[in-house]
C-alpha cells in the first residue's frame, strides 16, 4: 500500500462513516415512532443490503489480490459506501431527488421508491466495477465512473421525454416512483455488468463497455411505459396502477438479468456458473 492509497483509505473511511452516521441519525430524529414505519424499515436496511452486496463481490468476484486480503476488502467496503453517499449527492444534483428533503422531511413515498432504486443501482454499479482482475483502485473508479455517468445521463433522458421527476417530487405519483425506482435498479444492473471485467487499459475499458448496450432499449421501453401512464387520467392512479407498475418494474429487472447472462465473464472459473453470474449481477 502506497501513501496515496492510505490517504484514500482514510478519506473513504471518513466519508463512509459520516454518511452512515448522518443516514441513521436523520432517520431516527426526523420521524416520530408512529409515523411511516415502512420508510424507516426500508432505509434502515438499505445500508445492510449494500454491505452484503459489496462484501459478496469483494470476497467472491473481485480481483485475486483482493479476495484474500482483509485490508483491501475493508478498503473497498469503505470506498463503496463513500461512492454510494457521493452518488446520492449526484442523484440530488442531476435527478432532483433527495432522500432528506423528499423522503424524510416531506414523507414523499413516490420519492422513497425511486431513492431505493437509486441506492441499489449505485451499489450494483460499484460492485460491478470490482468484478474481475485489476492492478488497483483506479480501475474500479474509472470503470464504475463510466457506468455512473451513463446511468445518470440516461435517467435524465427518461425525464426529458416523460417529466418523471416532476411527477415524483411534485405530484407524488407513487406508481411513477415505483417504475422509475425499478428502472434505476435495472439500468444499474446492466451498467454494473458493463463496468465489470479484467483490466487491460483505459481504452479497452471503454471499448468493452459496449456490453451495456441493452440499457438503451431498456431506457426506450421505460420512456414508452411512462408516456402510456402519463396519457391515463389521474383518476386511474390506484391499486391497479401500482400493480401494473410493479409488473413493469419486474420486466425491467428480468431484461437486465438476461442482458447480463448474454455476456458472461469467463476469465474467472467462478463466472462459468450461471447462478454465480446472476448473483454477481444482482449482488
Amino acid at each position: 500500500m502506497d501513501s496515496f492509497e492510505l490517504v484514500l483509505f482514510l478519506l473513504s473511511g471518513f466519508v463512509a462513516c459520516r454518511g452512515l452516521f448522518r443516514w441513521y441519525v436523520r432517520l431516527a430524529e426526523m420521524w416520530p415512532d408512529d409515523r411511516n414505519k415502512t420508510t424507516k424499515y426500508i432505509f434502515g436496511f438499505l445500508p445492510v443490503v449494500a454491505f452484503a452486496i459489496i462484501v459478496f463481490t469483494l470476497t467472491v468476484l473481485a480481483s485475486f489480490d483482493v479476495v484474500d486480503s482483509s485490508f483491501y476488502i475493508l478498503f473497498y467496503i469503505l470506498l463503496g459506501f463513500a461512492w454510494v453517499f457521493l452518488g446520492l449527492t449526484l442523484v440530488f444534483q442531476f435527478l432532483d431527488l433527495s432522500w432528506i428533503d423528499d423522503v424524510l422531511s416531506l414523507s414523499n413515498k413516490a420519492a422513497l421508491y425511486s431513492i431505493t432504486g437509486a441506492f441499489l443501482g449505485l451499489v450494483i454499479i460499484y460492485s460491478g466495477a470490482n468484478v474481475g482482475d485489476g492492478p488497483g483502485w483506479w480501475c474500479v473508479v474509472f470503470a464504475g465512473g463510466f457506468g455512473l455517468v451513463a446511468w445518470i445521463f440516461l435517467g435524465r433522458v427518461v425525464n426529458i421525454f416523460t417529466q418523471v421527476l416532476e411527477r415524483i417530487s411534485v405530484e407524488r405519483d407513487i406508481p411513477c416512483g415505483i417504475r422509475f425506482g425499478f428502472y434505476l435498479l435495472a439500468s444499474g444492473i446492466i451498467l454494473g455488468r458493463a463496468s465489470a471485467g479484467d483490466w487491460t487499459s483505459f481504452a479497452m475499458t471503454i471499448v468493452e463497455f459496449y456490453v451495456g448496450w441493452p440499457v438503451i432499449p431498456l431506457t426506450f421501453l421505460a420512456i414508452m411505459v411512462e408516456r402510456y401512464y402519463t396519457a391515463k387520467s389521474r383518476e386511474n392512479r390506484n391499486e391497479n396502477a401500482i400493480t401494473g407498475s410493479v409488473f413493469w418494474g419486474c420486466i425491467y429487472v428480468i431484461l437486465a438479468v438476461f442482458s447480463v447472462i448474454m455476456y458472461p465473464l469467463i476469465e474467472n472459473p467462478m463466472y462459468g456458473n450461471v447462478l454465480t453470474e446472476i448473483f454477481g449481477a444482482l449482488l
